[in-house]
């Protein structure tokens, strides 16, 4: 009897469960994920724009710049692959960023007034989380090893150094 009555709780208990998980319409449940909109937000080094990426109608996140003190809003990439994490540079003249262009996380340059864009790195490995220093050098990770690990490089492409080559306990 008591095996029966246990089981009949245990029973009871998931119905409910489910039926509140159905009424309150529980994230797990739904399909839809939320919209990103003016991700990852960086400021120009004179604090006047802002520059982030945001996904456009051709199905790719895409950079931009804002100036709050205008209202005006700057395309600066335009294709249908993504484009996101800027980084200013010191001068505030470029962005440094990632693309998956040729199906690789790959880091490049934009220059802000042409939108002229240079590639800086191009390994078969994965390239990621630039961040333009005050020095003018760009830390970034990178997968080139198999495991991700951090590393500069100058803004023309050279001098690329592995800065932490050891785990840290």
């Amino acid at each position: 009897m008591q095996k029966r009555s246990f089981r009949y709780r245990i029973l009871v208990m998931t119905a409910i469960i489910g039926a509140l998980l159905v009424i309150s319409g529980c994230a797990l449940l739904q399909r839809d994920e939320p919209q990103i909109r003016n991700w990852q937000p960086v400021i120009s080094p004179d604090g006047t724009r802002i520059a982030f990426a945001s996904p456009v109608e051709e199905n790719g996140f895409e950079l931009f710049i804002y100036t709050p003190a205008t209202g005006e809003k700057t395309r600066l990439t335009r294709n249908t692959i993504d484009d996101w994490a800027p980084s200013w540079s010191p001068e505030g003249e470029r962005l440094v960023f990632v693309s998956n262009k040729d199906d690789n996380l790959d880091l490049y340059i934009i220059d802000i007034a042409t939108g002229a864009t240079f590639r800086l790195t191009s390994h078969d490995k994965e390239d990621a989380n630039p961040h333009w220093g005050t020095d003018g050098r760009i830390a970034f990770n990178s997968k080139r090893s198999g495991e991700w690990e951090a590393y500069t490089i100058d803004a023309n492409g050279a001098n690329l150094r592995l800065i932490i080559a050891v785990a840290v306990d």
